[in-house]
């Protein structure tokens, strides 16, 4: 609902080109309907939103994904971040497709016919520590030493032995995310790495692929997830809009 006095700004999902006049039949941010602005054979995907801050809030974030894995389905499609909100609709013809034509038709064309899928690999917790272990002897002594001991009185040690820990799996997973992106980069156009999001993540990979090589992808991560049953567990997300291979800035 629009604050006081009705005033609205248009919020940006992303940009497509612009083949016809009509609006996708989806819903946006608070249920808003879409509309596409037009301006030379780009469009971007707007709806309504109170002028003012917005929200970010699961059920926002979740419509903004949800209105870009759905358009993607009938094309190629430049995400934004979230949070993109301009005045109005003259802005988004003007200051967006009309000012950064050039860089949004070079954009619309590099991921034509592209779509991301994004991979995560946890560790399995007992292979994983069993290997640490097993690849350091000093990490292997000092848990030794500690077993059958009170934990007041060993207290640094314990610490100290988290901390060999940690390092361990820092290398391990160094080796095993470069591993396993090697082993599928040969199926995609581009890859992006992400940074781990908790100390058992093994793999945090998106990769930008041709949608007609979408089976050979997947039938390679199957392959892999095989190999690796024992000590890592993949989970695949996919395909996506290619939110991570876009670099477009945009002052919202």
């Amino acid at each position: 609902m629009a604050r006081a006095g009705g005033k609205t700004a248009k919020y940006v999902y992303g940009v497509v080109r612009a083949r016809s006049k009509s609006s996708p039949k989806l819903k946006g941010i608070n249920g808003k309907p879409l509309r596409v602005v037009a301006s030379g054979g780009l469009g971007a995907l707007t709806s309504e939103v109170p002028d003012g801050p917005l929200d970010a809030g699961r059920e926002e974030l979740l419509a903004h994904s949800r209105v870009l894995e759905q358009a993607i389905r009938r094309g190629v499609v430049l995400t934004m971040r979230f949070g993109v909100v301009m005045p109005n609709e003259t802005y988004v013809s003007q200051d967006l497709l009309e000012a950064q034509r050039k860089e949004l038709e070079g954009q619309l064309d590099e991921i034509d016919g592209k779509v991301e899928v994004n991979l995560k690999g946890l560790y399995e917790e007992e292979s994983v520590l069993r290997e640490v272990m097993e690849q350091n002897p000093e990490v292997a002594a000092l848990r030794d030493s500690l077993q059958g001991k009170p934990e007041d009185a060993t207290y640094y040690e314990r610490i100290r032995l988290g901390e060999l820990v940690a390092e361990a799996l820092i290398e391990k997973r160094a080796v095993d995310q470069q591993r396993v992106v090697d082993r599928l980069a040969e199926h995609a156009v581009a890859v992006d790495t992400g940074e781990p999001m908790h100390e058992r993540m093994a793999v945090n990979a998106s990769f930008l692929i041709d949608q007609d090589r979408i089976g050979d992808f997947d039938r390679a991560v199957d392959e892999l997830g095989s190999e690796e049953a024992q000590r890592i567990r993949f989970r695949y997300t996919g395909p996506l809009p290619p939110h991570s291979f876009v670099e477009l800035s945009v002052e919202a």
